[in-house]
Parts: structure tokens; sequence; C-alpha cells
């Protein structure tokens, strides 16, 4: 078994730059960091060796090849937590042997699941986007899902506030009517520089044209978390995102074949971005974007761009059994989103965007993450008339939204494909879309402008 020496990491905790991770870390995560104060549960199973012990990951990123030499190994059993690296780590739903090695399927485990007791308050921690380090699964389960199949219940059911256009109607999704026009669609994370992250999406297929970026700015960004846990409950838990000072969301969309481009679905980007920190813990952003579009005619296209300004921290306290939304203030257009609204339509037109960014804390990272995490939400929705009609009438809506919780959440599409992966293993085991306690959703801002002598779907 090979060995990678990793760079000294001692003294206050701290981001972990990618040139100090070996090729395996960077590959397959971080191995665990002995700590005194941190107590794991008795059904969590350390395997030594860290991600020198792991062979593969599938493509899914379900399921591990573990060598079955590795110090602990012997003890892998269903049922069992295993933790090998930051992303090797969850629940063992099936364990089988192969040669000299050992294939174990892994579902999501909670942080009180895995640690009994701890008490992590390490501070303020800088943060350099730059460093973050992309974990790629390229059959990623549920990357790209239909929205008239993905979601029995229209309404924030997951923390993200819909808005919608008034006109027109979008048609009945159909055959060749859903998100897989989305040919080729690619939503990856996006940096900016130290200070700045976000996503960015591209289509170009199916009769369908589109491209999209969702991205944060941040002055001097800080991570603050707390984590206390008693006797296998949380007692205080904290995450804390300082420095934000703006949000950008731009998009393009166009069509040379009229109604049947037409998309509802959710993508999500891959890869994940994992920001490592010293002392054992890691930070996940995921992003997902739900697109629908309502482009009547051919040679249709719609664009738009939201920028706005803010400052302050986007933050998650649980205490004393409940919990504490905060989020940025001071909220101002840099300028005019209905005067951004552009696009050539003999026919009215409509479309709507929406981004989320869900920010996780904890021991384990990437695709089963779990710990305190908070959900920064942007939605855009718009209108536009027919260029045929007297006034040209435009609407635009934005909105803010900000939610929270402890635990693990997983938009009911993902847990689907996951759930027929798991069937097709043989594997008896349901992937619940969300175990732990939740805050409730709260709204930052909405606003709703209209070109002045027009109604929105009354021409």
């Amino acid at each position: 078994m090979g060995t990678s020496t990793p760079t000294s990491r001692t003294g206050p905790v701290r981001q972990l730059k990618k040139s100090e991770l070996t090729p395996a870390e960077l590959k397959y995560g971080v191995a665990p960091v002995p700590d005194p104060s941190i107590t794991y549960q008795p059904a969590v199973v350390m395997i030594g060796g860290g991600p020198d012990a792991i062979r593969a990951r599938s493509s899914n990123g379900l399921t591990w090849t573990i060598d079955a030499s590795a110090p602990h190994a012997n003890e892998i059993a269903e049922g069992k937590i295993i933790f090998v690296t930051d992303l090797a780590v969850g629940r063992v739903l099936d364990v089988r042997r192969s040669d000299r090695d050992l294939l174990v399927t892994l579902g999501p485990a909670l942080i009180t699941d895995i640690i009994k007791d701890c008490n992590i308050n390490p501070g303020p921690i800088p943060l350099d986007f730059d460093e973050a380090v992309p974990i790629d699964i390229p059959d990623s389960p549920g990357r790209v899902v239909p929205r008239n199949t993905a979601d029995a219940t229209p309404a924030s059911d997951d923390g993200i506030v819909r808005v919608s256009f008034q006109q027109p109607a979008t048609p009945p999704l159909g055959p060749g009517q859903d998100v897989s026009n989305l040919v080729n669609f690619k939503l990856v994370p996006s940096v900016r520089g130290k200070t700045g992250f976000g996503a960015k999406g591209v289509s170009d297929g199916g009769g369908l044209k589109m491209t999209l970026e969702a991205l944060i700015h941040f002055n001097a960004p800080k991570l603050t978390p707390v984590l206390t846990i008693a006797d296998g409950g949380v007692t205080e838990a904290t995450l804390a995102l300082s420095g934000a000072a703006g949000l950008t969301l731009k998009f393009e969309a166009g069509t040379d074949v009229g109604m049947r481009a037409n998309v509802n679905g959710r993508v999500q980007a891959v890869p994940d971005f994992v920001f490592r920190l010293t002392g054992g813990t890691a930070l996940t952003v995921h992003q997902q974007v739900i697109v629908k579009t309502a482009l009547g005619v051919r040679n249709s296209t719609l664009g738009a761009t939201a920028d706005y300004g803010f400052d302050g921290a986007f933050k998650i306290g649980f205490r004393d059994k409940g919990f504490n939304l905060s989020a940025p203030v001071g909220f101002h257009a840099k300028y005019n989103l209905l005067n951004s609204l552009q696009g050539i339509n003999i026919g009215p037109v409509g479309l709507d965007v929406i981004h989320e960014m869900k920010v996780m804390y904890g021991p384990a990272a990437g695709g089963f993450a779990a710990g305190p995490y908070f959900g920064f939400n942007s939605a855009l929705g718009l209108f536009k008339g027919s260029d045929l009609g007297m006034i040209q009438c435009k609407e635009a809506t934005f909105h803010l939204g900000m939610s929270g919780g402890i635990g693990y959440t997983i938009p009911k599409p993902v847990a689907d494909v996951i759930n027929a992966i798991f069937g097709a293993l043989h594997i008896n085991y349901k992937l619940e879309t969300f175990a732990g306690i939740e805050a409730k959703p709260m709204s930052l801002l909405t606003r709703t402008d209209t070109l002045p002598g027009c109604k929105a779907g009354k021409e």
C-alpha cells in the first residue's frame, strides 16, 4: 500500500491550501485527525491509512474500494459507520469482498451518529476561495432531473421560494419537453479570485441555447464555526460566513425551434467545493439551479442581469433547542433590473431561474456531508411581451431567501435516483430526503418591477 506524507498541520485552525494536500488526499479526502476533545460513537470504525487505504471510488460516488488489509478494515460490517476520510465516511449499507479489497457502499449519517461528545470553537478562520478543492463525481445521481417528476409539492419544501411569471403559462410538459432539452448542460462551480464563488451553466442543444451565472461576492471572507455535542445530542451549533458583499445573477436563453424546446428542471452543480481545515473538519458547498422556460415561438430570446450589493454575514445558530437565522443587510440594486431585461420575440416569453447555494460544516465533506448548514437562495422570474405590441410589456421579480438546519438534506429527485441504485444493488435501504432538525426559512427580499403603462400578461 503506497503512502504519502502530508505537510505538518499543527497550530491554530486554518484553511489548508491545495498545495499542502497529497495526491491521494486531493482524490479521496483527508483522514480524521486524532483529537482528545472529540469522542466518537461506539459504532464508528476508524480505518487506518486514510486516503492511502482507498483503491477507488465508483463513478456515482456511492461505493468505495478499500484495502482489506488496512487497520480495522476487518471490522467493517453492515450497519456500522466507517470513517476513512472526510469523503469516505458514512453508514455501511453493503460490504462485499473482491480479491484483496472490500467494496463498501455508504449512506448518510447524522453528525451525532458519528460524534458522541465534542467542543469545537476555533474562532474566525480566513477563507481563500481559490484554495477550495473540487470534488468531482462524474455520474452524480440526479444531476439533471425534470421538475415535473422531481418534486411532489410545489411550495418551498426545500427552503426555496419560487417566483413565477404571469404570462404565458408554460405549456404542459410532454415528450421531448423536459430538462432533457438541456443538451450537454454543464453547471460547474465558479471562482472569481479569492473572494467570490458561485456557479456557471451552459447549454446548447435540443433547440435551446442558455448561459447562466450566479456569483456571490465577499470582502475578506471568514468562517466562524461552533459545535458542541454532549452525549450524542447537539447543544450548540453556529455557522457564520462573514464578509458578504453582493450577488450577481445573469442569464441568456433563446430557441430556434419554439415551444418544444422549453424546459422545467433541476440541475446539480458538479463538482462540489470543499474547504479543508486543519483539525479534521471541512466546509462543503453544494449548488443547484432550477430552470423553467416559456419561449413560445421560434427565434425567441430573453436575458437579464440582477446585481445587488449587501453587507454582513450569513449565520445560523442553534442553542437551547432553538434556531436563529441571520443574513446580510443593506440590500441595494446596483442598477435597474427591469432595464436589463432584453430579448427579441414576436410572442410573449417568460423564464424562472433559481439558484441555491448550500454551505455545510462538519467532519464529513462532499455528497453525504452532515452538520450545521445554511442555504442562500436567489430567484429571478421574468416576463416580456411581444415586440409587436403597442407597449412592450416587461416584468421582473427578484427574490432572496435563506434556510438552515442541522443534519443532511438531499433534493427528492436525487434521493429517488440513489434509491433506484440501491435497489439495483439489492440493498434494503431507503434514503430519506432529510434527517435532522431545520430552521424556518426566511425571506430576505422580494421585489417586482413592471414597465409603466403595462400589466404583464395583459397586452
